[in-house]
């Protein structure tokens, strides 16, 4: 009986230990779902002395359970890798806008070659491969900045409801009137922080809030940006 107790009670940890990643999608798996049912029809079998059935039962709740954890770390470096990629096509737009090419030259290249192997190994569900290619894109761009478009910039700017591109601060701080340089989302946040219905949530702006725009390279900022 000793080892069949410890089959049973390794399926139920084997199932909880699962949890500590991709917590939702595991519990949303059907083979999870099935593991669990399958773990108290064990539970009960064993109680009313069906040891061979228990242990039959137990060791197919292991068996789902260890699919349901596979399959939920792949959601959770697919839903990794797809959130870096989407950075890393971000900066690649970025410098097709405003002329990488003609400032970082060769780097430029390697930096489109990187990207487009993050978006092939994402195709080919290599997750990890493709978050490692997409964080090398953004590394290799780090750098790279725009010149300013114009001289008189504003001091603040009015969040849009945009659907198809939502403002964020990373996007605001992209924006050429703005620092024409996604990576300083932060300086962004930090001054507009206190404005935030969550202040220490970045993501969640609301259209209508007024930004304030930092000057951080001694330029002149007055005014609301226009887009008339």
């Amino acid at each position: 009986m000793t080892r069949l107790k410890r089959l049973i009670a390794f399926s139920v940890l084997f199932i909880l230990g699962g949890m500590a990643f991709a917590q939702h999608s595991l519990f949303d798996n059907p083979n999870f779902k099935q593991a669990q049912e399958l773990r108290r029809q064990a539970d009960v079998a064993f109680q009313q002395g069906d040891y061979l059935r228990a242990e039959e039962l137990s060791k197919e709740s292991e068996r789902l359970s260890i699919i349901a954890n596979n399959e939920a770390e792949t959601q959770r470096l697919q839903w990794i890798a797809n959130g870096w990629r989407n950075r890393a096509s971000d900066r690649i737009a970025f410098g097709e806008k405003n002329n990488a090419a003609g400032q970082l030259g060769s780097v430029w290249v390697e930096a489109k070659a990187a990207f487009a192997l993050a978006v092939a190994e994402y195709d080919s569900k290599r997750y990890a491969e493709s978050t490692e290619a997409s964080k090398k894109t953004l590394d290799l761009m780090k750098d790279f900045t725009a010149a300013t478009a114009a001289p008189t910039l504003p001091a603040s700017y009015v969040v849009r409801l945009i659907p198809a591109r939502r403002d964020s601060f990373w996007r605001i701080a992209e924006y050429p009137f703005v620092y024409g340089d996604p990576w300083k989302w932060k300086v962004l946040y930090e001054a507009n922080r206190h404005k935030l219905p969550q202040p220490n949530n970045p993501d969640l702006i609301l259209p209508g809030m007024v930004i304030d725009i930092p000057s951080i390279k001694g330029e002149t900022r007055s005014g609301n940006w226009n887009d008339k």
